[in-house]
C-alpha cells in the first residue's frame, strides 16, 4: 500500500454548478473533516476552534452545523476516517501472509508510512485523541482491542510467551502506540518509518525469540525494499 498523500480540500464552484445536493453535502463534509485534520494537527485538539475548520474548508458556521453538532463530533468523525484507514490497511497487510513475520513487517511498514505522509493526521490519531474527551478515549479503546485480537489471531500456532498470546498481543499493541506517540509528539511523524527495523523486532521477538526477531531486522536494515 503507498503512502496517503496529505488532503487538499477543493471547494466546489460557486453559482449554479448542477452538481446534486448529496454530492454538495459529501464534498463539504469532506472538507471540513480536512480542515479539522489540519487545524488539529497545527494548533492541538484545545487550540482548535470552529471558526479555524470552517476558514479552512471555505465554509459557513451554518454549514458547519449542518453536518456536525460541535467541534468535538468534528474531531470524531475526523479520528474515525484516520483510524480506519489505518486499521483497513493492517487488516490487508495480516490477510496477504500466511506467515506471521512477512505480515507484521508488511502491517508496521504500512502504519509508519501512512502517517508519515499525513503528520497532521498522525498528531490527530495518534497524540491530540488524549485530548478530545472520554468518547475519544473509548474509541482509542476499541482500536487498541482490534489491533490486539488481529495480533492474536495471527500468533495463536506460535511458540507462546509465558503470558499467553492475547496478553502479549495487548502488550505490543501498547509499545509500539507508546513509541508512536512519543515520535510524533516530538513533530517526528515524517521519519516515523525509520522505526521500522526495530518495532520489527519488538513485535517478533516475543513470540519468535531474540535469535530470530535479530535477523528480521537486519534483513530490513539491509533491503529497506523489502
Amino acid at each position: 500500500m503507498g503512502a496517503t498523500a496529505p488532503r487538499a480540500p477543493r471547494k466546489l464552484p460557486p453559482g449554479r454548478h448542477g452538481i446534486p445536493a448529496d454530492q454538495v453535502a459529501e464534498d463539504q463534509r469532506g472538507r471540513i473533516l480536512a480542515a479539522v485534520v489540519t487545524a488539529v494537527g497545527e494548533r492541538g485538539y484545545g487550540g482548535a476552534t470552529v471558526e479555524d475548520f470552517t476558514s479552512r474548508a471555505a465554509v459557513s458556521r451554518k454549514t458547519f452545523y449542518q453536518h456536525f453538532a460541535n467541534k468535538q463530533a468534528a474531531f470524531l468523525a475526523a479520528y474515525d476516517e484516520t483510524a480506519d484507514r489505518v486499521v483497513s490497511a493492517l487488516r490487508n497487510a495480516y490477510s496477504a501472509h500466511a506467515d506471521y513475520v512477512a505480515s507484521a513487517r508488511d502491517a508496521l511498514e504500512c502504519t509508519l508510512r501512512e502517517l508519515a505522509a499525513d503528520p497532521d493526521a498522525a498528531v490527530l490519531g495518534v497524540v491530540e485523541v488524549f485530548a478530545a474527551g472520554p468518547e475519544a478515549l473509548r474509541r482509542r479503546g476499541e482500536i487498541i482491542r482490534t489491533l490486539t485480537e488481529l495480533i492474536t489471531e495471527h500468533t495463536r500456532d506460535l511458540p507462546q510467551a509465558a503470558p499467553g498470546a492475547s496478553f502479549t498481543a495487548e502488550t505490543i499493541v501498547g509499545a509500539v502506540l507508546e513509541v508512536l506517540h512519543n515520535r510524533v509528539q516530538r513533530g517526528e511523524a515524517r521519519q516515523l518509518p525509520d522505526l521500522l527495523p526495530d518495532l520489527l523486532y519488538c513485535v517478533i521477538a516475543p513470540f519468535l525469540g531474540h535469535e530470530r526477531a535479530t535477523e528480521e531486522r537486519a534483513k530490513v536494515l539491509r533491503d529497506p525494499a523489502g
